[in-house]
């Protein structure tokens, strides 16, 4: 059985919001639509789901591989194309380059070019914890690509997980700490990659459902550990809460507010998007940091309702 390493758990914390598990949805896998071929980019890879209707575009968080999606476009590729997103290094992959500085720029500008090949035309980008922040991103950078957004549990500022007060400044410290930790565990953690967990305690607070936990907990581990670094180091040095302002499309934020947490959830994600006029929070009771997975149809009808603007 793996070890689960605190240093790649902290990296799949993109929230600090844990809340106690809870009775919950059970995830039955769907058939996914067939794909187009794998498009690979520097920093990721693409494939593309059906043929008609309102382009989707699937980015995953931290450590999580473009398989988190499988249900989702199974549920839309029939009247959507739907894009699914893997930042390279997140399934296993070495030597990639994510491994170095400019990773999260680098796969905005990979997404901006992967649609304007294959000629999509304006998408709705949806993106889960670190995936919300490059959907923010590729919003600010890109918006003529860009017609509505879906945040899944995202703030857009990673450094508020450590205190209410945070700064750049201060969190540098911290996320250079989390770096360096990864980076010199990495042949441990590919050594513990090389077996599966049946345990989902690695992955506490991300799901309300066991058998999702253990499936997060092992693409944590199978996730390239100097990927997740430079990427940790990145996300917990962007700090998007002021130019979210600038964001022209519609956005939507659908975040989990988990039983005696809710109220505290809804304040921090009102405060954190303040600065985003005609911003939609949509609450989410029941869920843990992976609503994508504990409440698939209440993500599932933000995306389609997204889509359709």
């Amino acid at each position: 059985m793996k070890r689960f390493c605190p240093a790649i758990a902290a990296a799949t914390l993109a929230l600090a919001l844990m809340a106690p598990a809870a009775p919950g949805y059970q995830a039955h896998a769907q058939q996914a639509a067939p794909a187009s071929d794998a498009v690979q980019h520097d920093h990721i890879r693409t494939r593309l789901y059906g043929s008609t209707g309102p382009v989707v575009v699937l980015i995953p968080g931290m450590s999580t591989p473009a398989a988190v999606w499988d249900d989702t476009v199974a549920s839309l590729a029939d009247d959507h194309r739907v894009l699914t997103v893997e930042v390279r290094g997140f399934a296993g992959e070495r030597g990639t380059a994510n491994e170095s500085a400019g990773a999260i720029d680098g796969i905005v500008a990979d997404i901006s070019a992967d649609l304007a090949a294959r000629n999509l035309g304006p998408a709705t980008i949806v993106g889960h914890s670190l995936g919300g922040l490059i959907a923010m991103e590729f919003g600010l950078a890109h918006a003529e690509q860009a017609k509505s957004l879906v945040i899944l549990d995202s703030l857009p500022f990673f450094g508020m997980v450590f205190a209410p007060d945070m700064t750049l400044e201060k969190v540098e410290p911290q996320a250079k700490q989390m770096r360096d930790m990864m980076i010199a565990g990495a042949e441990q953690m590919r050594a513990a990659g090389l077996a599966n967990t049946t345990s989902g305690a690695g992955a506490a607070g991300m799901s309300i459902d066991e058998a999702t936990r253990v499936r997060i907990a092992n693409w944590s581990l199978d996730a390239e550990p100097l990927a997740v670094a430079e990427l940790v180091y990145e996300d917990a040095m962007t700090d998007l809460r002021s130019e979210i302002a600038g964001l022209k499309m519609p956005v939507t934020v659908v975040h989990m507010a988990n039983g005696p947490y809710r109220e505290m959830a809804i304040e921090r994600y009102a405060t954190d998007y303040a600065a985003l006029p005609g911003v939609r929070l949509v609450p989410v009771d029941n869920s843990l940091h992976f609503v994508q997975l504990d409440q698939p149809e209440i993500v599932r009808a933000e995306i389609r309702a997204a889509a359709a603007k």
